[in-house]
């Protein structure tokens, strides 16, 4: 058997750059499913075509994911507000789940990511001309950011300085008629009741400074932003906001845990953005790691 005899996923790579892998390659599936509905004039509920499968019934057209990697994709799709989910089944015990695709956002999401394209090659542009030393650090905050962190020095922490004023710069300078800007003044309140329920004081003090600017930044991409970049995953601003207000002194104290253990690792070239990804995913990993102990301990 030749591969051109097989039955391939299509994947659209602007998709995957802008949702991720598995999300791409899901949402183009139930998109596939949904036009054969629609040439067959079937499945038509609520002014929109629809699809159904059980969770073992996509694992037969994903087989190389487990359920759970299945049960997740589609939990960040509706999370994006790209999948709707219902159940339109004739018979109420039939809990399998219908799917369509919210194709309003997910057209707007892929033209914001094009708009961010735009500004990205913009800002690139003005910093090679070398005109404005913030302007030229700032792309460096865009790199990758899965590799481990080293310990912070001197040098560190003056580009952490520079990528924060940048940023900061860009809301802060958005002011009105009469002078004042309140969007700033908000971020600023929001920022400092972060910070404070951190308790970075209590941390190693090598990485006080280091953590309160990861936190900034990560405050200041969800103010910038419709949707932040977590690795190689883009968050709904809206849903990030959220999460980071459960941000405290043992979520960092985690984050900054995995820190040293990534810096043992290997050389990394982009610390200050990979302990913001850190940071961000202590919070749903503080959640998993109490439940794991707690079960260990058969307490659950």
């Amino acid at each position: 058997m030749t591969i051109l005899n097989l039955h391939p996923l299509v994947l659209d790579k602007e998709l995957a750059v802008v949702l991720g892998l598995n999300e791409a390659l899901i949402l183009q599936q139930v998109h596939y499913w949904i036009e054969i509905n629609k040439k067959n004039n079937r499945n038509f509920h609520e002014g929109r075509y629809w699809t159904y499968n059980t969770i073992d019934e996509w694992h037969e057209e994903f087989p190389f994911w487990s359920n759970s990697t299945i049960k997740r994709t589609f939990k960040r799709l509706r999370d994006m507000n790209l999948i709707i989910v219902d159940n339109f089944n004739v018979y109420q015990m039939d809990r399998t789940l219908w799917y369509t695709i919210n194709y309003e956002e997910l057209e707007k999401m892929i033209k914001d990511e094009e708009n961010d394209a735009t500004l990205d090659k913009n800002d690139t542009m003005i910093g090679s001309k070398g005109d404005d030393n913030d302007i030229q650090n700032e792309p460096m905050e865009r790199t990758n950011m899965n590799s481990p962190l080293p310990e912070i020095t001197t040098k560190t922490s003056t580009e952490i300085s520079n990528q924060s004023i940048y940023h900061e710069k860009l809301l802060k300078d958005d002011r009105g008629i009469d002078g004042r800007n309140p969007s700033y003044e908000d971020f600023q309140e929001r920022y400092k009741k972060i910070i404070k329920n951190c308790e970075l004081h209590a941390i190693d003090e090598k990485y006080q400074v280091a953590a309160d600017h990861a936190i900034k930044l990560l405050l200041l991409d969800i103010e910038n932003s419709k949707r932040i970049k977590i690795g190689d995953n883009y968050i709904p601003a809206k849903i990030a906001e959220n999460d980071v207000k459960r941000l405290n002194f043992f979520a960092i104290e985690h984050a900054v845990n995995k820190f040293k253990e990534a810096s043992r690792m290997r050389e990394i070239r982009n610390p200050i953005g990979y302990l913001k990804v850190l940071i961000y995913n202590s919070i749903s990993e503080m959640d998993i790691d109490v439940d794991s102990k707690l079960r260990y301990a058969d307490l659950i």
